[in-house]
């Protein structure tokens, strides 16, 4: 029996434990805000972390433990237990910290069209445009704060919020003070400023509050004399034609982009430490003149032309993003567009010709381009077989968003050709990534979520809570029952020894 109560004993402080474990689970996290969790994932960005399956540790995350490391909450169901989500299809709205969602992944807006996300062991933490994924919707994270109404700073800059968005583009008035709100919603002054404001964002100077930030990357927004030194050197290697305004804005960035992409980089438009040393130093590419190229070697160009738009396995280029795109859209590539050229675009391709009376080569020449996005493309008649695949698409949007959808990479129709050892790798990889991301966030539904389902949660704990309650009361009382029965039969002895006694 004494063994029994200790066993008994164990169990309730167990049991005890638990309870208050899946107390401390069900509360939320102590909630950060906005531009809190964009500040954390583009440090993540800037830092280098490293994409490691199933971590949310400084330096090692994947695509939710980036979220999760700050925000906390349900890490595998956010998009289920969200406050509000919406389509990205029909607009982002503009606040910081905003969650994306795509079938399997997860990233976070940070405002100015661009996003943050953990992507894969090839790609690292990535830092891009919010278009150029195929996000579907967007979401606001159950344990983040909002901004509703006055200014916001983030990343140097300051941001007036009205009505739940920040205003871009316009004048506004605040306390008898104009601000100019620029295309991304960057203050042309700090607030409370009294100083004379500039008609546009372009004669604005604010070199004191840049230096303030610490930040060694200049991005779209910033405003700093270096910003004229980057304009004045793309200005002479024929990139930027505009004038040296000392901001740097769209025209900007996309001259520096183009930079980029010469020089072999990546083209995010953010110019870091070791590319702005590139940039001034002799070995910077120039832009290519296509005038005088035409005028003295007509034939190189008519190579290079049809060179541009010829892709193969192995390749990797923002024009093969587009392919992918459109292939998506005709139904015979069925997987996220990526901008690399693995064995599952090749085989779409081939797919493409076939149908649409081309050698089924599976590359990308002149010819095949032109029939891919021309308007009398063949759809694939085959394209039902392709979504066989189990997908979350939400029946709605299931159109739009099949090319979204995770598959195995045995759903091609084609055998897969082959290829470079380097260029294999590579491809399983990425789909080794995106299969684990797909189980991370197993079960995750498209609907947005409203007050039903937090309650629903509050629900299940509530119910945990008093089948607890109910059990170790029941346990209290076996106890105690045993005890009482052991005392009686104890007192019956004694009676019986004192008659016989007696």
């Amino acid at each position: 029996m004494l063994k029994i109560k200790r066993a008994l004993a164990l169990f309730l402080i167990l049991a005890v434990i638990l309870t208050i474990s899946v107390a401390s689970g069900t509360s939320f996290s102590a909630a950060g805000t906005g531009i809190g969790l964009s500040e954390h994932v583009l440090n993540a960005y800037y830092s280098g972390w490293s994409y490691v399956y199933g971590c949310a540790s400084e330096g090692a995350v994947d695509c939710s433990g980036l979220i999760y490391m700050y925000a906390g909450g349900d890490r595998c169901a956010m998009i289920d237990y969200c406050q509000d989500s919406g389509y990205v299809s029909d607009g982002v709205p503009n606040i910081h910290g905003l969650g994306l969602y795509q079938p399997g992944h997860v990233g976070v807006y940070v405002g100015g069209g661009m996003a943050v996300d953990a992507r894969s062991e090839d790609y690292g933490i990535c830092y891009e445009s919010v278009y150029s994924k195929n996000w579907s919707m967007w979401f606001k994270h159950e344990t983040i704060s909002y901004p509703d109404t006055g200014w916001e700073y983030f990343g140097g800059d300051y941001y007036y919020y009205e009505n739940g968005e920040y205003l871009t583009d316009t004048y506004i008035t605040v306390d008898g003070i104009e601000y100019y709100l620029d295309e991304n919603g960057v203050s042309s002054s700090a607030p409370g400023d009294t100083g004379a404001i500039a008609d546009t964002p372009s004669d604005y100077e604010a070199e004191e509050e840049f230096e303030n930030t610490e930040s060694e990357y200049i991005k779209l927004g910033s405003t700093d004399e270096r910003v004229s030194t980057i304009q004045q050197r793309l200005k002479e290697l024929g990139f930027y034609n505009d004038d040296i305004t000392g901001y740097y804005g769209s025209l900007t960035e996309a001259a520096y982009m183009e930079f980029q992409i010469a020089a072999g980089l990546y083209a995010d438009g953010i110019a870091g430490p070791t590319e702005i040393e590139l940039l001034m130093s002799s070995d910077a590419p120039y832009a290519s003149n296509e005038e005088e190229v035409e005028e003295t070697e007509p034939t190189i160009e008519e190579t290079e032309a049809e060179e541009e738009n010829t892709f193969s396995n192995g390749d990797f280029d923002d024009s093969i993003y587009e392919i992918q795109s459109e292939l998506a859209e005709l139904g015979y590539f069925n997987d996220d567009a990526t901008g690399y050229f693995g064995d599952m675009t090749e085989s779409a391709v081939a797919d493409f010709q076939t149908q649409n009376g081309l050698e089924p080569t599976g590359k990308v020449d002149e010819l095949t381009y032109a029939a891919i996005f021309s308007s009398s493309a063949l759809e694939n008649p085959n394209v039902e077989d392709l979504n066989d695949t189990e997908t979350l698409t939400p029946p709605e949007k299931a159109d739009k968003e099949d090319s979204t959808a995770p598959t195995d990479a045995t759903a091609s129709t084609e055998p897969a050709k082959e290829n470079t050892a380097a260029s294999s790798a590579c491809e399983e990889v990425t789909l080794k990534s995106a299969e684990l991301a797909a189980k991370a966030l197993e079960g995750i539904e498209f609907e947005s979520v409203d007050a039903d389902k937090s309650s629903s949660r509050s629900g299940s704990f509530m119910i945990w809570l008093l089948v607890m309650i109910a059990f170790m009361s029941g346990a209290f009382w076996f106890v105690y029952s045993n005890e009482k029965k052991k005392k009686k039969a104890r007192y019956e002895r004694i009676k019986a020894r004192a008659n016989r006694n007696w």
